[in-house]
Formats: structure tokens, sequence, C-alpha cells
């Protein structure tokens, strides 16, 4: 496994790529059908609390102390695999074949 700072960098990096796709699928809504922009205008806010949630489990991951670090990383990958799995959902639905 890899260290407590390694793995809260490669979850920055991460971070920042969902961001990053946030705004692609947004750009992507923007030229879709009225239905595809409306159920997109309805699920970011979702996606972008996920995102946020996320964002502070990974301030806290800095600031935690050894004892607390296998609890507080175990948040952090439920959090990263909701977060994947709710991009996913929303893309393939939304933006089919993409």
């Amino acid at each position: 496994m890899p260290h407590r700072k390694e793995y809260i960098q490669r979850l920055h990096a991460k971070l920042d790529e969902w961001d990053r796709e946030l705004d692609q699928l947004e750009e992507k809504a923007r030229g879709a059908r009225d239905d595809v922009q409306r159920k997109w205008a309805e699920r970011r806010p979702e996606l972008e609390q996920v995102l946020r949630d996320l964002e502070h489990r990974v301030r806290q991951a800095h600031e935690s102390v050894e004892e607390n670090w296998e609890d507080t990383r175990q948040k952090l990958e439920q959090g990263w695999q909701r977060l994947s799995q709710e991009l996913k959902v929303v893309t393939e639905r939304l933006f089919p074949g993409n």
C-alpha cells in the first residue's frame, strides 16, 4: 500500500481529473437535446457535492494522525468509489457511446 503522502497526492490528481470530467460533461450537455440538458442540470449538483465531500475528506487526511489513518483511508476509498460510479452512471445514461 502506498504511503499516506503518496496516496493523498494520487487522490488530489484524481480529484482534478474528476473536476475536468465534470467540465467536459457540462460542455457535452450544452450541445445536447433539451431533455439531456435538463437531466444533466438535475444531476450535476449531486455529483459536485460528492466531489466536494471527497475533497473535504482529502483535507482531513492531511490532518489525520497515524492512528486514524486507516479509518480515514477507508472513508476516502468509499468516497472515491461512489464518485467513480456516479460519474460512470451519468455518462452512460446521458451521453451513451462516450
